[in-house]
């Protein structure tokens, strides 16, 4: 079996026991029980999971000044999201995302 996304064939497949600490693994087989029970059918006996996220973010950190969202010394670059150091994950992201977004519309938005 091979993950389906792009290139999934360049990699080992092994089973989570083998890079992971138990109770992580335990973790997350009572997670997969818990979300099947609300979702009939998300889990299959021969899925593959693709590696480990971990909750690591970007060592660097953009600095910015929170009233505009700029990047200090830039008055046009909107550092944002994990890659700036500004979230820890896919959600935090496009907050962080939104919260930008709204600093950029109500700087460029015409005035009434």
């Amino acid at each position: 079996i091979l993950p389906t996304y792009m290139g999934g064939n360049a990699y080992k497949i092994a089973s989570p026991d083998t890079y992971l600490p138990s109770f992580v693994c335990d973790s997350l087989r009572d997670g997969l029980v818990q979300f099947e029970r609300s979702i009939s059918g998300y889990t299959v006996p021969d899925a593959v999971i693709t590696g480990a996220e971990t909750r690591t973010s970007s060592p660097v950190r953009i600095l910015r000044r929170e009233d505009k969202k700029t990047a200090i010394g830039y008055d046009c670059i909107y550092p944002c999201g994990e890659g700036a150091g500004y979230a820890g994950g896919i959600t935090s992201a496009a907050v962080d995302g939104l919260r930008c977004a709204q600093a950029i519309i109500e700087r460029y938005a015409p005035k009434s």
